[in-house]
């Protein structure tokens, strides 16, 4: 060996010792900063919140309904091991939270095993919306938990609903509470779902949601009911069968059912009470089922209803529906307040309501005593059919009519029959419709007799069309007719309007003598009278 190889070898082994002595260092040093920022980011507010408020937080988190969903992250991993991620804090509070691993909605397969491990022995709540066989979600393995299962929602195709009623055969499920069974697909080869479910034990069943499966109305173990949703069925019952399941149901308070699951009959049955039900719900019914129906329930007088109905019969038809739903006239019952009316492809939607809604219409607000709609196909041909079934209807005083239907011209008849059928009126809401009928069924009864048309009529609220000049005009008369005879249009509401000029406004103001600030301004006469116009573009 040469004397410079040794002395190469010498430097090569000194190079590498001070580049371990630097990496060692370094190391050292990464460590102090990682110890710093650890102790930095304690500082935090978030790092000194009590562990049980951020487990709390994270529950939320997983909980709320936006994730709760059955949407899971796109490789099948929890929603809650995000917060696991963010510091070690947050990973310790998060690993010792059981309840926060209970939410198994949509994971893939491979973290099942973890998620049952983490959630130790609290309830579950398990949702599968997944397109994918819930055969490669490990499903078998969940349902082998059912007995820890509170709440348990399923979306199979048809041709796993078989090997899934054998699982939700296999135990019982003492602690569950809510079961929706949603199919997709033709499920008309599959076997209905028998007492046999659950072996027969749920004892804390309350809420019950099918669709698209048949089911045994026979059942007992529904019998504890607090809500009963059944959608479509591809087999049919009696109606015979569905009273009686309903009887064996007394603490029933939410009922929603599609009748086209079920079989109308001309046979008389005996009355089914229904003594704690808020709300009940009929979709996609003809009056006659619906009135054959409620004819055979007895239901509390504050009972909240919706109906939507997909064939009108006649006027007296409605009639008749309002006897069988209040058989009792000397009770509570509900006052026709709303309606709305709208007309698209030819169909003429119409919707009553005991409350005055907000736009837009929201029937399933809690505050909707009654709601009901249906599809009527004659409207081209008789308009005037909306105040036939006002006409028709008890304890009918509307208030607030909201309608949207174009295509028809000025509908100057139908707005003079309207005066006399809805004298009560108080708010007038147009969308996509002309207003010229309107308005000159307005000046024409002014100008004929000192009878004024919809003396009721405060508010009128317009929008979505283009109004014309000859529309401005009969609007300004209208605005000074009423004003002179002391029956206010209170409010003025004109929303998204094409052509509508700033000169156009300046004449209505004008028309009233107010000033105009760009918004809203008011304006009190010496009798008391109040115009407020507001203006949106």
């Amino acid at each position: 060996m040469t004397l410079s190889a040794s002395v190469d070898e010498i430097k090569t082994i000194l190079v590498e010792q001070c580049g371990a002595y630097i990496d060692e260092h370094m190391a050292a040093v990464s460590e102090s900063v990682r110890l710093l920022r650890s102790r930095r980011n304690a500082l935090a507010y978030v790092s000194r919140l009590p562990c049980e408020i951020l487990a709390h937080i994270f529950m939320y988190i997983v909980s709320n309904e936006d994730s709760f969903m059955g949407i899971s992250d796109p490789c099948g991993a929890p929603t809650c091991l995000a917060v696991t991620h963010v510091c070690k804090y947050w990973r310790q509070v998060a690993l010792g939270c059981p309840t926060l691993w209970s939410f198994i909605d949509g994971i893939s397969a491979q973290w099942l095993a973890i998620m049952l491990e983490r959630s130790k022995e609290v309830a579950l709540v398990v949702i599968y919306n997944d397109p994918k066989p819930l055969r490669q979600c490990g499903f078998e393995q969940i349902l082998s938990q059912l007995r820890r299962i509170k709440f348990l929602q399923l979306c199979p195709s048809p041709s796993e609903v078989d090997r899934i009623l054998d699982c939700l055969s296999s135990l019982p499920a003492p602690l569950l509470h809510t079961f929706k069974f949603v199919v997709f697909g033709d499920p008309s080869f599959a076997r209905p779902i028998a007492d046999t479910i659950f072996q027969g034990e749920a004892p804390q069943l309350r809420s019950v949601q099918l669709v698209q499966c048949c089911f045994s109305w026979s059942s007992c173990i529904f019998s504890g009911l607090r809500s009963l949703h059944i959608g479509s069925s591809p087999k049919r019952s009696p109606l015979s069968q569905i009273l009686s399941a309903l009887r064996r149901m007394p603490e029933l308070e939410v009922l929603t059912l599609d009748p086209r699951s079920f079989k109308h009959t001309d046979a008389l049955f005996v009355q089914v009470p229904l003594p704690r039900l808020k709300r009940i719900e009929l979709s996609n019914s003809t009056i006659q089922t619906a009135t054959s129906f409620f004819s055979h329930l007895v239901l509390p007088v504050n009972v909240k209803v919706v109906l939507s109905l997909t064939k009108f019969e006649s006027a007296q038809s409605l009639a008749s529906l309002f006897s069988a739903m209040h058989k009792n006239h000397d009770e509570s019952v509900p006052v026709i307040r709303s309606l709305r009316v709208s007309l698209l492809h030819g169909y003429f939607t119409l919707r009553f309501s005991t409350s005055i809604p907000e736009h837009p219409w929201t029937p399933r607000d809690n505050d909707v005593r009654l709601s009901i709609a249906f599809l009527y196909s004659s409207w081209i041909t008789k308009p005037d059919i909306l105040f036939d079934i006002c006409r028709t209807v008890p304890h009918c005083k509307i208030q607030h009519l909201v309608a949207s239907f174009s295509g028809l011209g000025t509908l100057e008849e139908f707005w003079h029959t309207g005066s006399a059928d809805l004298p009560e009126l108080e708010h007038i809401h147009l969308d996509n419709t002309p207003i010229q009928g309107l308005l000159t069924a307005l000046l024409a009864a002014g100008k004929q007799t000192s009878y004024t048309a919809y003396p009721s009529l405060r508010d009128l609220e317009i929008e979505n069309i283009n109004l014309g000049c000859e529309d401005r005009l009969l609007l300004e008369k209208v605005l000074m007719l009423r004003g002179g005879r002391g029956v206010y249009i209170h409010t003025l509401r004109l929303a998204k309007y094409r052509a509508l000029m700033g000169d156009d406004v300046e004449r209505l103001l004008i028309t009233v003598a107010v000033d105009w600030d760009g918004h809203e301004n008011a304006l009190t006469d010496t009798n008391g009278g109040l115009s407020l116009f507001q203006f949106q573009f």
